[in-house]
């Protein structure tokens, strides 16, 4: 970058070295000549002092810019000025042998009451491979009015089934996860309802899909306030029933509690159900009520419960049971149970197992094709001899009973390996 300058320095110097001996030669006969000369040379001597602060300060420029505007962190993450930036995410590769097939064509990676549905024992087994549940993310954190600013987005592979096939290029579409900014004690975006508790999913390779989970992630404004041993949150957020007619958000409320002892939570959710399509025009305030634990047990060995009851709706199980029921000009929200348990052990620090059990029912009168109960039970092993590496198989249990009395169920062997980075 400075080699120009240098080139000239080093050209001027030679020059000059090349005329001192001529200068001194005429010295002798002309001593003005002499006192030329040496203000000449002065006058070179500042011009190379000057260029050498030149090239000192735009090093110093450039060590700057490395040093303190774009550096690592001691995590791995880039420092670009005040901002850390995170780019994070993992690579999951998926194989399924299911005992049936589904009447829809499609392996259905992701099984739900939805699904089970199109289970057709007559088209006999199916196997698939996936890739489509890895994911990345990107996230950020800047100081800002004596607190952290956070941005967080990330995607998987789960959208567009329509726009894909499995022919040639497999090639299935983003889907967005999360994205959602926080500011000291307020969060707003796309995230986790705040009426779910990670700590009730345990780990299973079907993420997510056992039948008594809370899983949904949706729009909101969410509050946290923490105290000693835990915190308090609540939120508003998207209201769904189904028929895109509800006006008042839906509000949740949720305490944590986390110690050595392990992590209890309790949440509460109120939810305004409306129906409005110039025939019917009613609507009903409903509630329901969540509680999940997670407790160390043996050695590195833990327990997660989870229990949840009232208008579950979509917020269970992937949409199990239906939000409400519409019939003579009134809305009626449907209200079921669900339970499960997940216990994980270790047998060495690379090798762990969690079995899986959770059950779900119909509290009010229900119907016809509604569901009556649905049940799931997961085994699984899971090897992790590298960091940020995973292999799991795990058998799969998948049982939905109609209140018609039709049934339908689904085995499933899951191996998986994921790469996180």
């Amino acid at each position: 970058m400075f080699r120009p300058v240098k080139r000239k320095i080093t050209l001027t110097i030679i020059g000059t070295s090349l005329m001192l001996p001529m200068g001194i030669a005429s010295a002798q006969t002309a001593p003005a000549d002499v006192e030329a000369l040496q203000a000449q040379m002065q006058a070179l001597q500042s011009q190379i002092d000057e260029l050498k602060s030149q090239q000192s300060s735009t090093e110093e420029e450039v060590a700057t810019v490395s040093d303190n505007v774009v550096t690592r962190t001691p995590k791995g993450d880039l420092q670009i000025g005040e901002t850390t930036l995170s780019i994070g995410g993992y690579v999951k590769a998926q194989a399924t042998v299911a005992n049936n097939g589904f009447s829809d064509g499609k392996a259905s990676e992701i099984v739900s009451a939805g699904s089970l549905r199109n289970v057709d024992e007559d088209l006999g087994s199916r196997t698939s491979f996936s890739a489509r549940q890895s994911r990345l993310n990107v996230g950020t954190a800047t100081p800002l009015a004596g607190d952290t600013l956070k941005t967080f987005v990330e995607m998987d592979f789960y959208g567009a089934d329509g726009e894909a096939n499995e022919f040639v290029s497999n090639s299935y579409a983003p889907r967005l996860r999360h994205a959602y900014g926080s500011w000291g004690n307020w969060l707003a975006g796309q995230t986790w309802s705040t009426f779910m508790d990670l700590n009730g999913l345990g780990e299973v390779d079907a993420f997510g899909q056992h039948a008594s989970v809370i899983f949904v992630r949706q729009a909101q404004l969410r509050y946290t306030r923490p105290f000693e041993g835990g915190n308090l949150q609540f939120a508003l957020e998207n209201p769904e029933d189904g028929g895109d007619d509800q006006s008042v958000p839906d509000i949740v409320g949720r305490v944590n509690f986390d110690g050595d002892w392990g992590h209890v939570s309790v949440a509460a959710l109120a939810r305004r159900l409306e129906v409005d399509n110039g025939v019917d025009d009613d609507s009903e305030w409903e509630d329901a009520y969540s509680v999940t634990a997670r407790l160390p047990t043996v050695g590195q060995d833990d327990l997660r419960l989870q229990a949840n009851y009232g208008n579950l709706g979509r917020y269970m199980g992937l949409r199990s049971y239906p939000d409400a029921q519409v019939g003579e000009g009134n809305i009626d929200g449907v209200d079921s149970w669900g339970a499960s348990a997940i216990y994980r052990h270790y047998w060495t620090d690379e090798l762990r197992s969690s079995l899986a059990y959770s059950r779900t029912g119909l509290v009010d009168t229900g119907a016809g094709d509604m569901t009556d109960s649905y049940d799931t039970a997961f085994v699984n092993l899971m090897w992790s001899p590298m960091a940020n590496t995973t292999y799991g198989i795990e058998y799969q249990r998948f049982d939905l009973e109609e209140v018609d009395g039709d049934a339908f169920d689904l085995d499933r062997v899951h191996v998986s390996a994921q790469y996180s980075f």
